[in-house]
């Protein structure tokens, strides 16, 4: 990439909607054309199809994902910024831009401005040495905006402290769950309340399409345990073991294990061949029964038959796709007949029938009752936790009266709470703050069940002068990005935007 070009990219182009892309690169330097030739006008900054188009490519070049709207905005937000430079004043001299030019490593050669790497970028660029210089034009004015809003932000050393023993200073503290366990044996329960539970809800008690089944497996292990081996079988693989000439060769009888094993092995995957022809064979020739295939191969028919089994759950399950797509084929859910044989992997095949199915439908009351009772129990009992913990926090906020037992007095830091708490939590934990040696107390209520957290003391950070310099590069960064933001508000009400006769298409 153009080293000069990079030197002088708008950093605040991430915010505005371009990922890393250099202005020259990012459309912006096409010249001016009469007639309807721009989607959108800036001030005097056209912004065309084209533009789009050629960013958008780019874009996808460097990896980033993003459609061609999000291209236009980002193209469209650089230009109220090119317009405002332009309406400040902002300019840059060609000597500066010659000067930029010349001491740029990419147009080197032995340290000295080679004329002949220079006409060669703007060859394979396809620009004019005046689009050129006309970008880094735009380019420098874009810079100098930046700078503009950058040189305004100063954090002080005391906004960063402060910020330090927010975000770095452990909480000495103790916990009081409210598990809703506790109060499961506190809801009451009718058919009446379970009825209205189930008429609220009824979506949720929508039944998928689902089968239960039973089937036969073959599998080369235990064909291999059920394969004999005679002793002339054993002395003739044990008299062709090949030995060196200077060792001794093992007995027989050391061998005699591996050696049988061997053997099993070598006839079960015979065996297992012979069997899969059997059992393709009779799971075809008697369609709608397992059993003559496990007469005929002595085979234990395995019934899956205790729950009922959705194609959801098999994913979840992570079945072998095979089994999967077995299991809900038209010839096993409707037409009742055995599948074809499934390869489930790790040398096992399996061959399955239908024992019942289950059509999609909405469920009766009947039909989910007890799953009705049991989310309604889980409910209500949840919300009286709720209510509990809301209440006990009442009380301790008011006059630090409480009802239950805390934990023993834990040390966290903020690092580990951010990983432990959702976001919400973490937030009203961080913001929590003793006052006059009087606790602090938060309801954390994102997780399972509700916690009361009671902190008693925050303690001094470590290392603040370490840190310091750190925070107040990151609190800078954050003020920049916001003031940088409300600039732009600004440019969009006083610098008119005029709507072109192109057109955006996410297909150009």
């Amino acid at each position: 990439m153009f080293h000069a070009i990079e030197k002088y990219k708008l950093p605040a182009q991430i915010l505005l909607g371009l990922i890393g892309l250099s202005f020259v690169f990012a459309g912006g330097y096409s010249l001016s054309m009469t007639g309807t030739d721009y989607i959108a006008k800036v001030g005097d900054i056209k912004i065309s199809t084209a533009d789009v188009s050629d960013t958008f490519r780019r874009v996808q070049t460097q990896g980033a994902s993003v459609d061609k709207q999000t291209v236009y905005q980002g193209l469209l937000d650089q230009a109220y910024v090119q317009q405002g430079a332009k309406n400040l004043g902002v300019s840059v001299s060609l000597d500066q831009i010659k000067q930029i030019i010349i001491k740029d490593p990419a147009f080197q050669e032995n340290g000295q401005f080679s004329k002949n790497k220079y006409q060669q970028f703007l060859q394979q660029s396809g620009l004019r040495e005046e689009d050129l210089i006309d970008a880094f034009r735009k380019q420098v004015a874009l810079q100098t905006m930046y700078n503009l809003i950058q040189a305004g932000n100063m954090v002080s050393d005391q906004q960063a402290e402060q910020m330090i023993t927010l975000l770095q200073s452990p909480r000495q503290m103790q916990t009081m769950a409210f598990s809703s366990d506790q109060f499961i044996q506190k809801v009451a329960v009718d058919e009446a309340k379970l009825k209205a539970f189930y008429e609220k809800n009824k979506k949720n008690y929508f039944l998928n399409q689902a089968i239960k089944y039973e089937y036969l497996s073959l599998s080369a292990s235990e064909l291999a345990t059920k394969q004999t081996v005679s002793d002339s079988e054993l002395q003739e693989a044990y008299n062709q073991l090949p030995v060196a000439a200077s060792e001794t060769k093992p007995t027989l009888e050391t061998l005699k294990a591996t050696l049988t094993q061997q053997i099993q092995q070598r006839k079960a995957i015979k065996a297992l061949q012979e069997a899969k022809d059997t059992l393709t064979d009779m799971a075809f020739n008697h369609p709608q029964s397992l059993q003559p295939a496990a007469d005929k191969l002595k085979l234990p028919i395995h019934k899956m038959d205790q729950l009922w089994l959705t194609s959801d759950e098999a994913k979840k399950m992570q079945l072998p796709q095979s089994l999967q797509d077995a299991l809900f084929s038209a010839d096993v859910i409707e037409k009742n007949y055995n599948s074809d044989l499934i390869d489930v992997g790790d040398n096992q095949y399996w061959v399955i029938h239908a024992l019942a199915v289950r059509k999609a439908h909405q469920a009766t009351f009947e039909e989910v009752k007890s799953q009705v009772q049991k989310d309604y129990v889980a409910q209500q009992s949840s919300q009286l936790a709720m209510d509990a913990a809301k209440q006990t926090l009442a009380n301790a906020q008011k006059d630090g009266t409480i009802e239950g037992e805390w934990s023993a007095v834990t040390v966290l830091t903020p690092q580990k709470a951010v990983v432990l708490m959702p976001p919400k939590d973490f937030t009203s934990w961080v913001k929590a703050k003793p006052i006059q040696d009087k606790p602090a107390y938060i309801l954390l209520t994102q997780g399972d069940n509700p916690i009361l957290v009671k902190i008693n003391t925050i303690l001094p950070p470590e290392n603040v002068n370490d840190a310091l310099p750190n925070m107040k590069n990151l609190l800078g960064q954050g003020e920049t990005q916001q003031l940088l933001a409300s600039t732009l508000e600004w440019l969009k009400a006083d610098i008119k935007l005029k709507k072109g006769a192109q057109k955006l298409d996410n297909d150009d």
